[in-house]
């Protein structure tokens, strides 16, 4: 007969994250099941059970998952002393490598949390994407305060939309890789969020305008 060895509770959420994401990424969310996690990790359901005590709860894994590790390394540039515009030119080349790396899981997890009643779920999934605004947004701020970025930009505002171009060009992505690579995409998007946070000549001549009249 068969035995399992009982896993440490670390290792065994770690195989269930795994196993869940591939769930995903056959099935969508709908495929993701208790049952289907046990089958994949090859234990009983009951195994898994001692480990999550729901959907929800594997879920909440999930966007545990990318925080710490897209964020991680987000976090790194954000604290890098190169001009704004580079430093958000590196977010969103490690977002989309995050994003092609683990087959746009991170981008349908982030977007179905809005739809569990689990408060728990909302919660976390509203957290996350308030967090990475929140880092964009900064690095705006900085940008603006180091002459980097037009002074006229609302760092807030600026966030959603670098946040919003991210998901237009995943949603594309996952309908028809080959068609909307999501990576060329991305640059090309990119090309025209830099002009829009690029100084204006306006922008300079007002500035200097400025300091001569103090």
């Amino acid at each position: 007969m068969a035995t399992h060895t009982r896993l440490d509770h670390q290792t065994r959420q770690h195989q269930i994250v795994e196993a869940a994401r591939e769930l995903i990424a056959s099935g969508g969310v709908d495929a993701l099941t208790i049952r289907g996690i046990a089958a994949k990790v090859g234990v009983t359901e009951a195994a898994i059970y001692r480990h999550v005590s729901s959907k929800e709860a594997v879920i909440l894994l999930l966007i545990q998952e990318v925080e710490e590790s897209l964020f991680q390394a987000i976090s790194r540039a954000t604290r890098s002393d190169r001009h704004a515009l580079e430093r958000l030119e590196h977010i969103l080349q490690l977002h989309v490598s995050y994003i092609e790396l683990r087959q746009g899981i991170s981008f349908v997890v982030i977007a179905q949390a809005a739809q569990f009643e689990e408060p728990r779920v909302r919660s976390a999934g509203r957290k996350l994407v308030e967090k990475y605004l929140s880092l964009v947004s900064e690095i705006i701020s900085q940008g603006i305060e180091r002459k980097e970025i037009n002074r006229t930009v609302l760092p807030s505002a600026a966030a959603m939309i670098f946040f919003g171009m991210i998901q237009s060009a995943v949603i594309r992505w996952l309908f028809d890789p080959s068609a909307h690579p999501l990576g060329e995409n991305a640059v090309a998007m990119w090309q025209l969020f830099r002009t829009s946070l690029e100084h204006s000549d306006d922008d300079v001549d007002q500035r200097s305008n400025e300091s001569r009249g103090n």
